[in-house]
């Protein structure tokens, strides 16, 4: 996943604020952690693709051994007879019905669609669907003066860590929409540039939040529509004024002027970061799955995406869903060397 710290390497921008920021006690922002390639293409290998995607893993995988893969068809079922994954049905662009066989199966829906996909199936597990979680999410913007910094201005990216007392983080980005390219682009450069300030705070994860399904809302193939049910509690909405002012604190400190308007909290959702409703545990009463990502009671049934996750704290999930992945990949593995040497 190519993690590293060097992507605003040489930026007088990210060198004079993350002083300011130090200077003023905001001592955990540092530079912010990016996965993401900056390796030279050299003596034939190739280092083009420098953002990471998960998506990648399809492609790395063809080179070491060929697979199937069913392009536009719509699972709409998991078949677990005895409780032991065997199948799942699918339609395809025709609306036409299949099956599709394995000896394992695992689902990597995304946090709604997952739930979604094992209740319409009858899969058992009294906490399927529930402790759905999110963040409390605002994007505050800002304006300094491009006189402060050197010609070689860079890109601005920081991140400021959540610590236990302060339950967010806050990823300080700029100048203007160019904190994710080099400074290659022929432009005019403005006396103003913006500053983002994106944030993201911890929420209190609740049984009563939570995904399920209405028999009687279908999708155009006949199937159940999960439903969503959602709230912040009191403590969320304490993490939410704590968001704003470290807002505040971090544009201060930065010397940048911050447009107050835009501090607004960012509706459910809005950070697509949602995760937990098939969350690993060991009790099935307050877990879908067991910390393989094992669906309790059902052999052969896994769960690979940020619907595993216990929790959330201030941080992206992506980066921890792919190392949960990496490592039920490794479980089967091993489980399947254990069955062929019995």
């Amino acid at each position: 996943m190519h993690v590293t710290r060097d992507w605003a390497k040489g930026s007088s921008m990210q060198n004079i604020m993350l002083k300011r920021l130090h200077a003023a006690g905001i001592l955990e922002a540092d530079d912010r952690p990016l996965a993401i390639d900056l390796t030279p293409s050299h003596q034939g290998e190739v280092h083009s693709n420098a953002w990471y995607s998960s998506i990648n893993a399809l492609a790395a995988a063809l080179f070491d051994r060929p697979y199937d893969l069913a392009v536009d068809a719509y699972v709409y079922k998991i078949n677990a007879p005895g409780n032991r994954a065997q199948s799942v049905q699918v339609f395809d662009a025709n609306k036409r019905s299949h099956t599709i066989r394995a000896k394992n199966v695992v689902v990597s829906a995304s946090t709604l669609e997952t739930p979604r996909l094992l209740l319409n199936s009858g899969i058992p597990g009294p906490a399927i669907g529930h402790f759905l979680t999110g963040h409390v999410s605002m994007i505050g913007i800002g304006t300094i003066s491009r006189r402060q910094f050197s010609d070689r201005i860079g890109n601005l990216s920081i991140l400021k860590f959540e610590t236990e007392e302060d339950p967010y983080q806050i990823q300080i980005l700029g100048p203007n929409q160019y904190w994710s390219y080099q400074q290659f682009e022929d432009r005019v450069p403005t006396d103003q540039l913006f500053v983002v300030f994106a944030t993201f705070g911890r929420v209190q994860p609740r049984r009563e939040n939570r995904v399920y399904v209405d028999p009687n809302d279908r999708d155009e193939f006949g199937v159940p529509w999960q439903q969503v049910q959602y709230s912040l509690s009191d403590r969320d909405r304490q993490t939410a004024k704590q968001v704003e002012e470290g807002i505040r604190r971090s544009a201060r400190a930065m010397g940048v002027t911050l447009d107050e308007s835009s501090l607004v909290l960012r509706p459910p959702g809005a950070d697509m970061h949602e995760a937990s409703t098939c969350r690993m545990g060991d009790d099935p009463n307050t877990s879908a799955t067991n910390r393989h990502g094992q669906i309790h009671g059902v052999q052969g049934l896994f769960v690979a995406d940020n619907s595993v996750l216990p929790s959330l704290t201030g941080a992206w999930a992506v980066i921890s869903g792919t190392a949960l992945v990496i490592r039920l990949a490794d479980h089967i593995v091993r489980q399947s060397r254990q069955y062929f040497e019995m």
